[in-house]
């Protein structure tokens, strides 16, 4: 029974640390920066996005046996094209290239240098480890679960548990404006900007081989244990997301002021350790980011070597580290540029999948087809100018045309149902 039960808490910590990278570290502490007194309410509403929505996105594709079944609900081809889409632009085109580039800013840090070729050093020991971490993804439950989670979940106590011990300062830092009129709404779209329902809907094909791998053959079985999983890590990532917040608070009041999350943590650390608290701060940002990076390395090989069987898994997952290498050094902020509007475009559909996923099978089809068409041309529009609805600016133009055009297609089925 012990061994099952250990079995089971690996499933929970390798979830959390393919979720929890450099943008996860980020977000929290900065808003607990510029939250002040308002930073409860801003706090749940980060939490319902930033947590619940990833959850939710994880558990859909669990019901559903994967991304492209769930999306071919639309139509076969959108569901293909929909779902390659995902993967190259959550893949190397945009995260796995932004895992090495980010943790490095933070290890230039101890370091004392960002060049070039200390970028290229960095880069090509990094995406060496993943690669070949990443070469058995059925597997990745022993490392992360078992060694890179935990290790990353012991560096942020000890910085937090090292700030908290510091003492909180005297200084009471009000909100700024957006948080002081509107804390909870600030703190979704906060969550929302993180964007890890995308990455939720790509985790599930390694998940669901990792919990095959540790006996679990049972496709029942096997979808309960991956939805106790998903809540467990959801909590996890609640705790987490807390104690990093908390470091924001302190940083706050004891008067350290930045331009950025990054800039939080490392002026918390420094503050509360000197150069030490660098080392750690650095070493947490290594182990998040490069237990994404496997993640992600992982899920991208796994599905596209389904779709190209004679070039198979390993060479595809080395072709994508040879690549988000070379993009890391040399073009992140053109792939970035670039893949931020497509992710902008793709994420109000993932969300509205995600909801359809719990919806009754029975359904109409073109609710969902006219829905997610609303998103897609709101989308549209925004990235060209002309986002003029309501909540545009917030990134939630979306939810009102894709509203309609759900009752619009139930409106059409039911008027065809009336007369068959």
């Amino acid at each position: 029974m012990a061994a099952r039960d250990t079995k089971r808490i690996l499933i929970p910590l390798t979830i959390f640390s393919m979720f929890f990278g450099a943008g996860n570290l980020i977000f929290p502490p900065f808003l607990a920066l510029e939250s002040g007194g308002s930073f409860i309410p801003a706090f749940i509403g980060f939490s319902i996005t930033a947590i619940g929505l990833p959850v939710a996105a994880l558990l859909a594709v669990e019901r559903t046996n994967g991304l492209e079944p769930l999306s071919s609900r639309v139509h076969p081809a959108f569901g293909r094209i929909y779902t390659i889409a995902i993967y190259l632009a959550i893949g190397p085109c945009l995260a796995i290239p932004r895992t090495a580039s980010a943790s490095f800013e933070m290890a230039a840090k101890v370091i004392g240098t960002d060049s070039g070729i200390a970028s290229a050093i960095y880069s090509l020991l990094f995406f060496t480890a993943a690669s070949v971490i990443a070469m058995r993804p059925e597997k990745l439950t022993k490392v992360l679960g078992r060694i890179t989670c935990p290790l990353l979940l012991i560096l942020i106590a000890v910085l937090a548990a090292g700030c908290f011990s510091s003492g909180y300062g005297t200084i009471e830092l009000p909100a700024v404006a957006k948080y002081s009129s509107s804390p909870v709404a600030s703190g979704l779209i906060d969550g929302y900007q993180t964007m890890d329902a995308i990455a939720a809907l790509i985790f599930g094909i390694v998940i669901a081989l990792n919990i095959r791998d540790l006996g679990y053959e049972d496709a029942k079985e096997a979808r309960r244990i991956e939805t106790i999983g998903g809540i467990i890590a959801g909590v996890l990532l609640l705790a987490v997301y807390l104690a990093i917040a908390m470091i924001g608070r302190y940083a706050g009041s004891n008067g350290i002021f930045a331009e950025n999350g990054a800039d939080v943590l490392s002026s918390a650390a420094f503050h509360a350790f000197g150069k030490p608290g660098l080392v750690i701060l650095s070493a947490v940002f290594i182990a998040a980011c490069l237990n994404t990076c496997i993640g992600l390395l992982s899920s991208c090989g796994e599905y596209f070597s389904m779709l190209f069987p004679a070039v198979g898994y390993r060479t595809l997952v080395v072709v994508f580290a040879v690549f988000s290498a070379i993009v890391s050094n040399i073009g992140l902020n053109i792939i970035i540029s670039m893949s931020v509007p497509v992710l902008s475009f793709l994420y109000p559909v993932a969300i509205i999948l995600t909801i359809y996923a719990f919806l009754p099978s029975g359904i109409s089809p073109w609710s969902m087809r006219l829905c997610i068409a609303g998103a897609l041309i709101e989308s549209a529009l925004s990235l060209a100018g002309i986002g003029i609805l309501p909540l545009s600016d917030a990134g939630f133009g979306w939810v009102i045309p894709s509203f309609f055009g759900a009752l619009i297609g139930a409106m059409i089925m039911r008027q065809k149902c009336k007369y068959m």
